[in-house]
């Protein structure tokens, strides 16, 4: 099919657009040339603010260290808070080698100089010498920060002398710090940093041909000129930048109120460009003017049999539109357009679909954020409801957090299909159980097995708990209707936008705890608080004797796990913390069970150790974990004791520990003798005694031995020497070494910080 519609367009619309595209073509070229100006000026204002910013954190590094030093040297603390018998040495000398090492630091910018002022006796510790006030050259700002403490960290350019006698002093900047760092009772510390050092390192930073920086203290005093601050204010007051150049870079630190500027240089083109913008401007929206007038002469005249088509389209119906398309109409460039029209308007389609799904995630998303503690402004409140379709107004506001149980069950129970379904279910149970006249909920799964509520009271708020009761019900509904059941925790009251985020918190806090206090039941937050916090440090200590009980055999070992259990459920502790205290049980079990012989290790390791640490892993509850725990070890002993028993030296081996913990304060206790009571070789009880407790029998000894010493410690008030005749030691320095030795510290020591 031929195209000289087609044709008759382009040669209709080409040479307008070839005219338009030339004279703006050129513009253009000549607009680059301004953006290429502003491009440097923002390039050069971005450097000033960089090189500022730079020197801001260099001189906050040294203001860090001093102030660190201020606080945790010693040295320092020697010179400021002299005893009366201190020597010179601590006093003196010693802060003034740290003057030295300080100075020598490296930093970013050199220090060239620190002294110490000591308002006890007025005295001036140089890194070189010990002066007093009157005969120190730098006495006029001592005096000055005396009457007045300096508001600014950083002091404008000024001259330092170290001693009266020297000709000039040199120009630099200071910073004061109080000692001590509050109240500054004993004196300050002055740190003075050459102008002629920050120069060099702003000269560094900023070294181009293309620009020119100069840097001025609060005064307006160059800090980039070498002379003296009073020579080099006599040239004036600083250079100030020009608002109106735009060449000019300005920027003020807010640390040092210090100013900087940068001016471009070789700026002529650009300015001179600028100045024909304006007609530029003018030419092209000219050329543009006459361009689309002569594109809607031509429009007009091509635009017949396009008009037929978009009066077709007004006409046709959306219910006869696909039988319209079954019959061929006009050219096939219409028939495209058709098609594209078809396309269009189904897109729309789907975006409107994709809008409901963005309107939808960003409800949930500013949910979450709110949850957070996503700071929000009171007066933006209603805007972001209003946009998510919510009510606005409130007079209170409450979190709580929906939790399924046993969730890992729940996922293997059901499909995703069906979970998506329940949870859509007890969200419409949440907001269903609730007054709708007395108060608003909002409701978001923002975890698997988690659904948060934020209640809003909109009239007379109720009591602190309002919630507990429609939570209640919740729990009552799904554990009588559905085969699953949840804990609902509850956060406190709030009544500002701003502590959302804390009340939602509460009631993570609060179901968080469901592993202590029950599953299937409503938690507040205020109810946590009536418990006791759970210490996991207090449990580590039994839970090492408990590996040991346990790999020694002895009968004690189960009541010491009932212990320790009972005590867990009396105090607060999350799934986490119990997580955490039933591996370091496991974890002290497998390192003592180690030790025993091939066969017992094999009998734990396929016995227990792989069903403890299933327990651990689907357990919801204490209850249920240390029910599965005691099962487990309580079986395993069991099988571990039968298998000690069919041996032929088990009873040999067992009359010897009970012998050796009946008689450990027998200094003669020994294999060999043991040897001789029991008429068995004493390399072959050592072999069998390690063999049967995974232990040596010089260090069984030690440890009964140490137990018991450890007992009459804190017990007795008996001296050192006679606890150590008790527990079979003849000397007290051999007793002491194997106590410090085992336990870490002294005898003694121990006594005073267990007793």
């Amino acid at each position: 099919m031929g195209k000289h519609w087609l044709n008759r367009l382009l040669l209709s619309y080409l040479p307008i657009f070839t005219v338009i595209t030339l004279v703006l073509l050129t513009i253009t070229a000549l607009s680059v040339s301004e953006m290429s100006r502003k491009a440097s000026e923002n390039a050069n204002h971005v450097s000033v603010a960089h090189a500022m910013s730079f020197l801001d954190n260099a001189l906050k590094s040294i203001d860090d260290m001093m102030l660190k030093e201020i606080q945790a040297s010693n040295v320092l603390k020697q010179y400021y808070y002299p005893s009366a018998d201190a020597n010179s040495y601590h006093s003196v000398y010693e802060p003034s080698v740290l003057l030295r090492s300080l100075t020598s630091v490296i930093q970013t910018i050199r220090i060239d100089s620190i002294y110490l002022y000591r308002t006890a006796d007025q005295a001036v510790l140089t890194a070189n010498s010990l002066l007093t006030l009157d005969t120190f050259g730098d006495r006029e700002f001592v005096e000055g920060v005396l009457a007045a403490y300096p508001t600014e960290v950083w002091s404008n350019a000024r001259s330092y002398m170290e001693f009266t006698s020297q000709e000039r002093g040199i120009s630099v900047v200071s910073l004061v710090r109080k000692v001590p760092a509050l109240s500054g009772g004993q004196g300050f510390v002055v740190v003075n940093i050459r102008t002629s050092d920050i120069a060099q390192l702003i000269g560094k930073m900023m070294d181009s041909g293309y620009s020119q920086v100069s840097l001025c203290d609060r005064k307006g005093v160059s800090l980039m000129d070498s002379r003296l601050p009073a020579a080099a204010a006599s040239d004036g007051e600083g250079e100030k930048a020009d608002s109106t150049d735009s060449s000019v870079s300005a920027v003020q630190s807010d640390y040092t109120g210090w100013h900087m500027q940068s001016r471009l240089h070789n700026m002529g083109i650009f300015m001179a460009i600028t100045g024909y913008t304006k007609i530029l401007l003018m030419i092209g929206m000219a050329v543009i003017l006459m361009g689309t007038i002569a594109i809607v002469v031509v429009s007009r005249r091509n635009y017949r049999p396009i008009e037929s088509i978009l009066s077709r389209l007004k006409a046709v119906s959306p219910n006869d539109r696909r039988e319209n398309e079954a019959t061929p109409r006009g050219r096939n460039e219409f028939q495209l357009i058709e098609a594209a029209l078809d396309d269009m308007m189904e897109q729309s389609s789907q975006y409107e679909a994709r809008q409901k799904e963005e309107h939808l995630f960003r409800r949930r998303y500013f949910f979450q954020e709110l949850m957070n503690g996503r700071p929000i402004k009171p007066h933006d409140w209603p805007d972001e409801l209003s946009r998510l379709g919510l009510e606005t107004s409130f007079s209170r506001l409450q979190a709580a957090v929906v939790e399924l149980d046993r969730y890992g069950q729940f996922c293997r129970s059901y499909s995703h299909t069906d979970q998506d379904l329940l949870k859509y279910v007890i969200s419409n149970v949440v907001s269903e159980i609730t007054p709708p006249q007395k108060r608003q909920v909002w409701s978001e799964w923002l975890d698997g097995n988690r659904l948060a509520v934020l209640y809003r009271w909109t009239g007379e708020p109720e009591g602190e708990d309002a919630v507990y009761g429609s939570v209640a019900r919740l729990c009552e509904w799904i554990a009588g209707n559905l085969k699953f059941t949840v804990t609902v925790g509850i956060g406190p009251q709030v009544t500002a936008i701003e502590q959302i985020g804390e009340s939602y918190q509460g009631a993570l806090e609060a179901v968080k705890y469901k592993t202590v206090i029950g599953t299937g039941r409503v938690i507040s937050h205020a109810e946590i608080s009536k418990w006791e916090p759970g210490e996991s440090y207090g449990y580590l200590q039994q839970i090492r004797r408990l590996a040991l009980a346990y790999r020694m055999g002895e009968d004690g070992w189960l009541e010491q796990f009932q212990g320790i259990a009972c005590g867990i459920r009396s105090m607060l502790f999350s799934r986490e913390d119990l997580a955490s205290l039933a591996n370091y049980l496991i974890y002290h079990l497998q390192r003592e069970m180690m030790e025993l012989s091939q066969e017992l290790r094999d009998s734990w390791s396929t016995a227990a150790h792989e069903q403890l640490n299933g327990a651990v892993d689907q357990f919801e509850t204490a209850d249920e974990l240390f029910i599965q725990l005691e099962e487990v070890l309580t079986g395993t002993a069991e099988r571990i004791r039968q298998e000690r028993e069919s041996r032929t030296y088990h009873a040999i081996i067992q009359r010897v520990k009970d012998y050796i913990e009946q008689n450990y304060a027998n200094p003669d206790l020994s294999l060999n003798y043991l040897s001789d009571i029991f008429g068995v070789n004493a390399k072959h009880v050592s072999q069998l005694f390690r063999e049967e407790f995974g232990v040596k029998f010089s260090d069984y000894v030690i440890q009964v031995r140490v137990e018991n010493a450890k007992r009459l410690l804190l017990e007795s008030e008996q001296p050192v020497q006679d606890v150590a005749a008790k527990v079979g030691y003849l000397l007290p320095f051999s007793f002491i070494r194997v106590f410090k030795k085992v336990v870490g510290v002294t005898p003694g020591d121990y006594r005073k910080e267990c007793g």
